[in-house]
């Protein structure tokens, strides 16, 4: 009983210095917010919060102007940006509306603040699907070191709405029903570099309703928005030819192309830093399509265990790095590790059938994903050698982790008992 207590104590103390290093990790980033000029320090060779500038609020202010912000040529001339709208659907800018009624600043101040919150309150739900008795000191604990780590620093530094896609992916996996699994397919579409590996592979497992209602909705929520943009455009025809010319200009802008970029943490940019060859587009969606077919195949092949009345935990960690590392995904998008992470930990992971030094090498991965020293500048900025070498251990080490864990946890997932446990959520009406 000495012990225990003694044991309680370290613990809690441990804590409570995570807490306090949560306050001045938020401190920090509201006083490096409030130096920032939005208009002239962000520009194309970088910056803080600049994709909530460009990809977030502009947009939106396009829409009231009555600019067609997919026009590539139109959006970089009209407004104070540094890159382009991408190709995302008009619900993307739809949740980004209600920062209109700010300034630029404010409203990068208010996106701070949500997403500050949003990570504890994704922190809580992950450790409550996790099946862990919450405390408010548990909670800002483990938020603090999803703040430093790679997804969320990089999140918060973006201005991204990572957090947002990434609790649509967890309701869609872990709902007990249908309907609302189905919404969190819907909100992961709001972004299809979650939601399409996510709504296949849902599917793939078993929860067929949930994935085809979800993107059904979502499809025709699009196609109603679409309209004005077909009118301003003039015609079906124009549009298709605007938004072409937009998929073409950001698959070689220099925050996707491989030939620049050292952002990207899916398995194309993994094979192009390691070997040092960029794969032509063709490769990269072969490549893509492989990882989420690959893990599509497994989950099918399992649905009778883990897709009609259970998830599994090891499933729920299968669909996160599949998600992550199929196609494009930066690392901001790391924040959807949260949950399997957190899965790992635990002693019972997918009903304790998987063994001990599995499970820590799988956690070890993400860990490594997640808190890799090289992706920080300061870090970088004292190693000897080139910058190809920051560039290697940065991006390469990190794929390389997600790729370990990624094909660890489709073993697992294939090897699951007939009767396996370790589930999240039972199943209604999928």
């Amino acid at each position: 009983m000495i012990r225990s207590a003694e044991g309680n104590r370290i613990l809690r103390g441990a804590l409570w210095l995570l807490a306090i290093g949560a306050l001045i990790a938020a401190l920090t980033l509201v006083a490096r917010m409030l130096n920032v000029n939005y208009t002239t320090d962000l520009t194309a060779d970088g910056g803080t919060w600049w994709d909530f500038r460009d990809a977030g609020y502009f947009p939106v202010r396009a829409v009231l102007d009555g600019v067609l912000p997919y026009d590539v040529d139109v959006y970089l001339a009209t407004y104070p940006v540094a890159q382009e709208f991408p190709l995302l659907p008009p619900t993307y800018m739809v949740i980004h509306a209600p920062f209109q009624l700010f300034d630029l600043t404010t409203a990068s101040i208010l996106m701070l603040s949500l997403n500050l919150v949003g990570i504890g309150l994704l922190t809580a739900w992950s450790l409550r699907l996790s099946r862990y008795r919450l405390t408010p000191l548990m909670v800002v604990a483990v938020s603090t070191l999803v703040i430093v780590s790679n997804g969320g620093r990089n999140n918060l530094f973006s201005g991204q709405m990572t957090l947002v896609f990434v609790a649509g992916a967890y309701l869609a996996l872990t709902s007990s029903e249908a309907a609302r699994g189905a919404v969190g397919v819907f909100v992961s579409l709001i972004k299809p570099g979650f939601g399409v590996p996510v709504t296949i592979l849902v599917a793939a497992a078993g929860r067929y309703r949930r994935a085809v209602f979800g993107a059904a909705v979502a499809a025709v929520v699009s196609a109603v928005l679409m309209v004005p943009f077909v009118i301003w455009a003039g015609g079906v025809g124009p549009l298709v030819e605007i938004l072409a010319n937009n998929v073409t200009y950001s698959a070689e802008s220099k925050w996707i192309s491989l030939e620049t970029t050292t952002a990207r943490v899916d398995v194309s940019a993994t094979i192009a830093m390691i070997l040092d060859v960029v794969p032509p587009q063709s490769v990269q969606l072969l490549v893509a399509a492989l990882v989420i077919g690959g893990s599509a195949f497994v989950l099918f092949h399992k649905r009778s265990v883990v897709g009609h009345r259970h998830f599994n935990d090891a499933v729920i960690v299968l669909v996160c790095l599949a998600t992550i590392t199929s196609i494009y995904h930066s690392f901001y998008d790391l924040a959807i590790l949260i949950l399997p992470t957190i899965l790992l930990t635990r002693s019972d992971f997918a009903g304790g059938v998987v063994h001990r030094a599995l499970r820590l090498v799988m956690l070890g991965s993400l860990l490594v994903a997640a808190f890799n020293p090289f992706r920080v500048e300061s870090v970088v900025r004292i190693l000897p050698g080139s910058t190809r070498m920051a560039d290697v251990l940065a991006t390469g080490l990190t794929g390389a982790s997600l790729l370990i864990a990624l094909v660890l946890a489709a073993v697992v997932v294939w090897r699951l008992p007939a009767q396996g446990a370790g589930h999240i959520a039972r199943a209604k009406g999928d």
